[in-house]
């Protein structure tokens, strides 16, 4: 072992051994005031029919629910504005708000795309001051067909296999530019969605990460917080010049009012809404809690790491990341101990059943669903000792790449050699070194060990092998450090012997028998789960839909919340954000820009800066327009609340809520702090104020 991996070894100890700093709870709010639901008996809760959620046909609107709740028409020009106006970027949505090609996003979708160099502000004051983002390229819904008869008479084994012949065909037909997707539309119909891709992608406005990111990791997915978590785009089309859209979204002078009516639309968020109490249980008891420790590991990995000096500021979007995931994960986990969560599912499933009885048709199709799915729960846990050892393949940016290598290479043919393992594959334990973070690597793979050592106890010829004598942190040391040496000759081979040829040995055969029999019950349960789909939306009256790629429709209120014993407002000001930065004293992360601090003066601290709605984050995400009846907009959705974390398993509208940033906030901010009159006067017409800096 180097004099390097030594040095490490007792770092990595603590982070095994030492604890983990936080536990799971230790950033939950007031334990008094339940986050998710009332302290109410079990017996007391009753699911209810939004537990599905707001998530309607964009091609059919729900219209009698529209007229009931709001006295309004939504028909089908209103429901075409929203198509045509609504963008798709790379895992957000973007909306056009100008007849020159102006697009609003949040920040966090825009900053991905330019690395490091998305820490700072970008104001374009003119067209040729925009900076161009590569990697960033949006798509406009330009067509609907509807395909329900095309897929109906496919002759295909399945819904699925029908719908995937159906698209290839209506893709082969399609014009250059265009691309075509099939979807599920409800009660039995289906849409072929025509995209056209423009790929000439600029930003007219980016503001300061400390200022869309205020308050850092432990502020996200809170409320209320005031932040300005906006970006403008500007979309070209392929011969240079600025879209002329034919539909886009005004944005609104006066914005919105505490119990507005508001809708918001885009690709829906992926959930798990139609799995059943017995499917989320399992994630409760097991899937979740192995990912929450394998994210703590990282995150104090990448902090200890940070805290060197040797640490390159790369590093500093990947503890970003992984802060954020943990809190995701540890307010979802939270959510399915809660008691009032759990009975809501329990009830959600037993209503089905009761449904399915009554409708005798429905039973014959849907009857001994949620049975089968309960039996491969049950294999599940019987399969728990070996999923916290092995990992469920190990997937996701925040799991060793490392141990995806050994994994990879224990599962080879025995008679390997060092030339026949010489591709070095990227994002391996080398390009982790190389980058800075072979520390993290070795307290991800320690870790790993470690739950593999307690698996493996009863073979004490495995655990000899697997660790070689030492420690769980000497031999992630050893290995990660052996693999380095292979990589530094240039050949990237992967040893034959050593610590690493060890532990891959002991690994490869016990995970891949482990990791085919978990894939094959994933594969039953995910034909089951939409089956389960299906059956949970015949029993309804409104088609909600729980799945699919097709931008989707939601509807709410401004309102606030119950919140730590209290009620959460339905707006944040300007004036909550500069005393916030005065309270911590303007320590990082809640210190303002210079710009933010030059203009204190100018602004108008009564300006709405944030609202809550009560629409469905899982339409209304990061960078989701936010809308009044009129199709104005009066928002752009940057987030939910932490109660809206737990909505990827059912919507509870009375504590949910999606986080948005405010368009007064906007104009104020455009006028007074960055001075961009150009871009206040194209998105709000007139002249603007005469405050600029």
């Amino acid at each position: 072992m180097t004099l390097r991996g030594s040095a490490l070894i007792i770092g990595v100890a603590s982070l095994l051994w030492g604890g983990l700093g936080m536990g799971p709870e230790a950033q939950a709010q007031d334990r008094g005031a339940p986050r998710f639901g009332p302290a109410a008996p079990g017996d007391t809760v009753v699911a209810e029919a939004s537990d599905a959620g707001r998530i309607w046909s964009l091609v059919a609107p729900p219209a009698d629910r529209l007229a009931r709740r709001y006295g309004m028409e939504g028909d089908s020009a209103w429901a075409a504005h929203l198509r045509r106006s609504v963008l798709r970027l790379p895992g957000c949505t973007g909306a056009l708000v100008s007849a020159d090609g102006l697009a609003l996003t949040t920040a966090r979708c825009v900053r991905r795309h330019l690395d490091s160099q998305g820490d700072t502000a970008i104001v374009a004051e003119r067209p040729a001051d925009e900076r161009a983002v590569p990697a960033l390229h949006a798509d406009r819904l330009v067509q609907t067909n509807d395909v329900t008869t095309a897929v109906r008479t496919a002759r295909q084994d399945t819904a699925e296999a029908a719908v995937s012949a159906v698209q290839e065909r209506l893709q082969e037909e399609a014009e250059t530019g265009r691309h075509v997707e099939v979807s599920a539309d409800g009660e039995g119909a289906y849409t072929a969605y025509t995209y056209r891709r423009y790929q000439d992608v600029r930003v007219a406005l980016l503001p300061d990460r400390r200022i869309s990111a205020f308050g850092g990791p432990d502020a996200a997915l809170t409320y209320p917080r005031p932040a300005f978590d906006v970006a403008l785009l500007r979309i070209y089309t392929p011969e240079g010049r600025p879209l002329a859209p034919d539909r886009f979204f005004k944005p609104s002078t006066q914005g919105a009012r505490p119990g507005d009516a508001v809708f918001s639309a885009g690709p829906p968020a992926a959930t798990r809404r139609a799995e059943s109490a017995a499917q989320l249980t399992v994630r409760q008891d097991l899937v979740l809690p192995a990912r929450r420790d394998r994210l703590e590991t990282r995150a104090q990995a990448l902090r200890a790491r940070l805290d060197t000096a040797g640490a390159m500021p790369s590093l500093r979007p990947a503890l970003r990341d992984a802060e954020r995931a943990l809190k995701q994960t540890r307010a979802r986990l939270e959510a399915l101990r809660n008691e009032y969560v759990r009975a809501r599912l329990e009830q959600r499933d037993e209503r089905l059943r009761r449904a399915l009885r009554r409708a005798p048709a429905l039973q014959r199709r849907f009857g001994g669903l949620l049975d089968s799915l309960d039996a491969i729960q049950n294999t599940k846990r019987t399969l728990g000792a070996a999923y916290r050892a092995f990992g469920a393949a190990e997937g996701g940016p925040h799991a060793s790449s490392t141990y995806r290598r050994l994994l990879r290479e224990g599962q080879e043919a025995p008679a390997r050699t060092a030339s026949s393992h010489a591709s070095g594959a990227p994002g391996g334990a080398a390009d982790s070194l190389q980058s800075s973070s072979g520390p993290v690597e070795i307290a991800l793979l320690a870790a790993r060990l470690e739950a593999l050592q307690r698996h493996l106890r009863p073979d004490s010829a495995a655990v000899d092998r697997l660790l070689g004598g030492q420690s769980p942190a000497e031999r992630a040391a050893s290995v990660v450090d052996q693999l380095a040496s292979a990589s530094g000759d240039g050949t990237h081979a992967f040893p034959t012997d050593g610590p690493a040829a060890d532990v891959a040995a002991v690994v490869g055969t016990r995970a891949r028998s482990f990791h085919e029999q978990w894939r094959g019950l994933t594969r039953a349960e995910r034909r089951l789960t939409r089956r389960l789909a299906d059956a949970r939306q015949a029993v309804r009256s409104a088609p909600v839909l729980t799945h699919g790629t097709a931008p989707r429709l939601t509807d709410g209120r401004v309102r606030g919340y119950p919140y730590n014993g209290t009620t959460a407002p339905p707006f944040t000001t300007v004036f909550g954000l500069y005393e916030r930065n005065r309270a911590f004293g303007g320590e990082t992360p809640w210190g303002l820009p210079e710009r933010w601090q030059k203009a204190a003066g100018r602004m108008d601290r009564s300006t709405p800066l944030t609202f809550v709605a009560s629409v469905d984050e899982a339409v209304s995400n990061n960078g989701a327009p936010l809308l009044n009846q009129s199709l104005e907009l009066v928002g752009v959705a940057a987030g939910p609340n932490i109660q809206g974390v737990a909505g990827t398993y059912l919507f509870l509208p009375e504590r949910m809520r999606t986080v948005g940033t405010d368009v007064r906030g906007l104009r104020e901010a455009l006028t007074a702090v960055y001075g961009a009159d150009a871009l206040v006067d194209e998105l709000f017409g007139g002249r603007s104020s005469a405050r600029s800096p």
